[in-house]
């Protein structure tokens, strides 16, 4: 019967427990990683070495019996280091060292910044873009309160406007829904008039899924300014608050 693998609890216990040659290198690149970027956390996950930084995963190493091999690889690090890495084996987001070269540390190193630099960007842009959203929710909602007995609730994750209580969805706040990229609000618009706003906008309004074939439009709201998007809000609740016709028998 074949022994269970041993858990390692540390970094420094998962290194211990390789061959002296593949223990040799990992210490080697294990430097190399924190040199370039001071002040790493070092810990494991799914059994292998992480650093991270500000708690973001920077570089994860593992080693192996014929390589030792580093990732996250995204396709901006691979086109950074085209010439670099051409030597070296690239399989779905991971390089592959060979134990039996010596370990490009100048390479090591570089990726290890380029890493820390796109990690410190990403967090930028989120804060950047949190910062944002609330702007343009507050913005929407002071609007939306200007209108008689109006309702919000989070509905299928986004912030939603009803006329009254679960009554009359009349504006929907969308924030990168679906990863589209839209910081926008979705509107019934008037009979007919879904194409024209586009057409004369398309810069600030598209067609919304699931609602646009209802003749909704997204308004992009950094795009808007107060008075045009108050009108079209306007507008929404007294088409979302008018009573819907039946259907005759």
């Amino acid at each position: 019967m074949a022994k269970p693998k041993k858990k390692f609890e540390t970094a420094a216990e998962y290194i211990a427990g390789k061959p002296k040659d593949v223990r040799e290198i990992l210490q080697r690149v294990r430097a190399t990683i924190h040199k370039a970027v001071p002040g790493l956390e070092e810990g494991l996950s799914y059994q292998i070495v992480v650093f991270k930084l500000n708690g973001a995963p920077l570089l994860y190493l593992a080693g192996w019996k014929g390589h030792y091999s580093l990732y996250p690889v995204g396709e901006d690090l691979i086109e950074k280091f085209k010439k670099e890495l051409a030597p070296y084996e690239l399989s779905k987001g991971t390089i592959r060292f060979p134990l039996d070269e010596e370990v490009p540390i100048k390479l090591v190193e570089r990726i290890a910044k380029f890493r820390a630099k796109h990690l410190t960007a990403r967090a930028k842009d989120k804060k950047t873009g949190r910062k944002a959203r609330n702007t343009q929710l507050a913005r929407l909602r002071q609007i939306c309160s200007g209108m008689p007995s109006v309702s919000e609730k989070v509905s299928h994750g986004a912030p939603t406007f009803f006329v009254q209580r679960d009554k009359g969805v009349f504006a929907m706040f969308v924030d990168n829904h679906h990863d589209a990229g839209h910081l926008a609000v979705w509107v019934p618009a008037p009979e007919g008039m879904q194409a024209a706003f586009i057409a004369d906008a398309p810069d600030v309004y598209f067609k919304p899924p699931y609602v646009g074939p209802n003749g909704w439009i997204g308004i992009e709201l950094p795009r808007i300014d107060d008075e045009a998007l108050e009108i079209h809000v306007r507008e929404a609740w007294n088409l979302a608050s008018r009573p819907k016709k039946r259907a005759r028998a």
